[in-house]
């Protein structure tokens, strides 16, 4: 795990992204490791672009709010211009039914694929107090979808 910690009031950039991702990728190779994964924050701004920088596949993880379907457009649109393959996760997507529908009407016609709709659960909150993953706390909904997700996301990266 390679990361930056910020302090209060800092901002995240692009290039801060960028040292922690070749980190990252010193490690692998070091380590002759097969994956690494970059987390991004929300939006499109400059640290999203630069976490998708050379990236083989994009995992776009939304919810089904207003403005989580606007910034997963923007976000698509990203993907395309730099050739990226998106796939879509939709978090707590029984928390509006109504926009997850939205979602995946919108990602049917742009076709993409929605890789996985995880129900919301208070077994993360708990999972979270243990400080434990979910997939390592209990064998549950959120655990199995997050597990099927992973292999969904490995057969399309071992193409």
């Amino acid at each position: 795990l390679v990361h930056a910690r910020l302090g209060i009031a800092e901002e995240n950039s692009g290039k801060l992204v960028t040292l922690v991702r070749n980190n990252a990728r010193l490690i692998a190779e070091k380590g002759d490791l097969d994956y690494i994964i970059s987390d991004g924050p929300p939006g499109i701004g400059c640290p999203v672009i630069a976490s998708l920088s050379g990236a083989n596949l994009a995992l776009l993880v939304t919810e089904p709010t207003l403005s989580g379907i606007h910034d997963l457009e923007r976000v698509i649109g990203v993907c395309r211009h730099f050739g990226i393959p998106a796939l879509i996760c939709i978090n707590k997507y029984d928390i509006n039914e109504e926009n997850s529908c939205r979602i995946e009407n919108y990602c049917h016609k742009e076709g993409i694929e929605v890789a996985s709709k995880i129900p919301f659960d208070n077994v993360v909150t708990e999972a979270i107090v243990h400080r434990l993953p979910v997939v390592e706390y209990s064998n549950n909904k959120v655990t199995l979808q997050i597990k099927e997700l992973w292999q969904i996301v490995s057969l399309k990266l071992d193409k």
